[in-house]
């Protein structure tokens, strides 16, 4: 079988077409709205060492266009983290009734699981950012189980209390869950930023790697319920300060290659430095400049548990002046030549894109892409990230969560392996400026075949008020509507009273925990308990479900396109590693296709190349896909 690849179009002239649109659009709300645009309002206390000797590691205020001087003096606290200092009541830009419906089960689902960041007045930094989480199914029941990350005190080895425990929520169904982190040896105490599941050995089990600071960690899953921890002879029990990662097959040999986004290098006592307010001694967090930058890692699968770092080898090292501070990871075939890729958020670096090219290395495009800035040129303090196809022209776009006064970014793909920052023309800006975004994603709430935009926000700072800073600790989830692949508009009224409210938000997973056939939602919380909301949208819109088996492929399909034919949209949705902050979603790739009652054609296109091609498919269903074999279908 012939891969299928996509037609491309001139990127240049395609360009400049949309470079004319984005002068022409501005904002996140309709162009009748009159409401003001937070961006108009918004000031920075962002100030270079240069401009005065108070500010130590900070950088230069953010000038809007047609200014000649910043909107705010120089702040005057030593080494203020980037962000906003203060703003004018936010004003949404769409009040309009939302489609979208979700209710908040936290509370009686049994699962008691409380956040623990190691925060406190000292400010230690690696405690800024928080915890992800995985929604996956570790006993093969058919139900998806939540696995919760968390911290321990700072520094490491001072931990004086039960704090610090991961946790593993087994799902009984009925939105219920058993907490079994004793009896399934996942109960990892450590300072836990991010989980990466995928089956390692091609078992038909998920393992489970542990991006950590202070030492990454890697559990074979047994399948008996039982997880072993196999991380020194693996060859990845190493001492990083990981954010998280994606697995990904990137040599198509059929086993799970690993990438870890490595956020820098802190140690205590010698890289604690004050930040904050010397008169009143309030500590804030430093800007992450302040952190030295270390080396991420690509791991090769050696087919028998162990893995090899050829990171050098495969060509993702980078010079160490062009290391990035990582957070979120994606992988998936991004520029349509049926090879996989990977896709990082840096904070405050270029943005990392690596095209695969298919001989066990990897071209650095991420300069060259137009993914690694943003319109102005400027690297921003991206978090979360994810790939997908929002505007039905077959190819993945990418979107990155930025810190406050930085608008979330959506590169829209142009083909050719080029991107351009398309946020404001699609609407994505005003909404997220105030806001600083971590988890997130772009999928398909509504189930009408277009990915809609999930974001969780929360500030790194909870004393900001402290220095007369209106700035707030607890900031409002964002969940935009896409409008037919052209624009996205806000869509929170209504939704339920956790978006009526305000959190600190991480890592957010996403996947069907009902098995209704829509997409959940799970935050983790920085110091909270988690949200479990439960998608509830009244709808026609029907759905289609896939799970994958590999035979030459690697089990779990990762980098497999599923191109579903509905009669009125052509829908390309991949079978991703990676994505959203720190966490792991729904292994499963549900996709929703409108109002139809038959589906004329499915294909499935594997990563070695070989296609399953099926007609007539009834909707509302999983199909458990066997590479290059026949049709076998579930009541999941």
């Amino acid at each position: 079988m012939i891969l299928i690849r996509r037609r491309r179009e001139p990127f240049v002239s395609r360009l400049i077409i949309s470079v004319w649109i984005a002068i022409w659009a501005s904002g996140c709300e309709d162009p009748a709205d009159d409401a003001p645009n937070p961006k108009a309002t918004a000031t920075v206390a962002r100030t270079d060492d240069s401009q005065t000797a108070k500010i130590q590691g900070a950088d230069s205020p953010r000038i809007e266009r047609g200014s000649d001087t910043p909107k705010t003096p120089p702040s005057t606290l030593i080494g203020e983290r980037p962000g906003l200092t203060s703003t004018k009541p936010y004003v949404p830009s769409n009040r309009d009734p939302s489609p979208f419906r979700f209710r908040e089960i936290a509370k009686e689902s049994g699962v008691d699981f409380v956040h623990y960041s190691a925060m406190n007045e000292h400010k230690y930094f690696p405690s800024a950012n928080g915890s992800g989480l995985a929604i996956f199914d570790y006993n093969n029941d058919g139900l998806m189980d939540l696995y919760f990350a968390t911290c321990v005190d700072l520094p490491l080895g001072s931990n004086t209390g039960p704090r610090g425990t991961n946790k593993l929520y087994k799902n009984l169904g009925g939105n219920r869950f058993e907490d079994v982190t004793a009896k399934s040896g996942l109960g990892f105490s450590g300072f836990c930023n991010g989980i990466v599941v995928g089956d390692i050995d091609g078992d038909g089990d998920f393992d489970v790697f542990l991006a950590n600071f202070g030492g990454n960690k890697l559990f074979e899953n047994l399948g008996d319920g039982t997880f072993k921890d196999i991380s020194t002879a693996a060859g990845v029990a190493i001492d990083v300060w990981s954010s998280g990662g994606a697995f990904l097959d990137y040599d198509n040999d059929g086993d799970l290659d690993l990438y870890i986004a490595n956020y820098g290098k802190w140690s205590y006592p010698e890289d604690d430095k004050f930040c904050g307010d010397a008169a009143t001694k309030i500590r804030l967090y430093c800007t992450p400049r302040s952190i030295r930058l270390d080396r991420h890692i690509l791991y090769r699968n050696n087919g028998d548990k162990t893995f090899t770092d050829v990171t050098v080898k495969a060509g993702v090292a980078r010079a160490p002046d062009e290391y990035g501070h990582g957070f979120g990871v994606v992988t998936s075939d991004i520029n349509g030549d049926g090879l996989i890729d990977i896709f990082v958020a840096n904070d405050t670096n270029p943005n990392f894109l690596f095209y695969n090219k298919g001989d066990g290395t990897f071209e650095d495009a991420g300069l060259t892409s137009g993914a690694a800035f943003d319109e102005g040129g400027q690297a921003r303090s991206g978090m979360g990230v994810d790939a997908e196809d929002v505007n039905g022209d077959g190819r993945p776009d990418l979107f990155v969560t930025n810190f406050s006064n930085e608008p979330n970014t959506l590169y829209i793909n142009m083909g050719a392996g080029g991107f351009l920052d398309s946020t404001s023309w699609m609407g994505l800006a005003a909404d997220s400026l105030p806001w600083v975004g971590w988890g997130c994603a772009l999928a398909d709430f509504d189930n009408d075949g277009r990915p809609d935009c999930f974001v969780t926000n929360g500030h790194v700072d909870d004393n900001l008020r402290k220095l007369g800073r209106d700035v707030d600790y607890e900031q409002p989830a964002l969940l935009c509507r896409n409008i037919e692949g052209k624009r996205f508009k806000l869509a929170t009224t209504g939704v339920g009273p956790y978006f009526d409210t305000k959190h600190v938000g991480r890592g957010a997973a996403f996947g069907d925990l009902d098995n209704d056939g829509d997409l959940d939602i799970v935050v983790n919380q920085r110091d909270s308990a988690p949200a479990i909301l439960i998608n509830e949208t009244p709808t026609k819109n029907k759905w289609i479900r896939f799970t994958f088996h590999g035979t030459k492929s690697n089990r779990e399909g990762i980098g497999a396109l599923a191109r579903i034919d509905t009669g009125r949209l052509i829908i390309e949705r991949q079978r991703k590693g990676g994505s959203s902050m720190s966490s792991s979603n729904d292994p499963r790739l549900l996709v929703g296709v409108g109002e139809v009652e038959t589906i004329p054609k499915v294909t499935i296109v594997w990563p070695s190349g070989a296609e399953n091609v099926f007609e007539n498919v009834k909707p509302n269903q999983t199909l458990d896909i066997v590479e290059n074999a026949t049709l076998r279908t579930t009541k999941r």
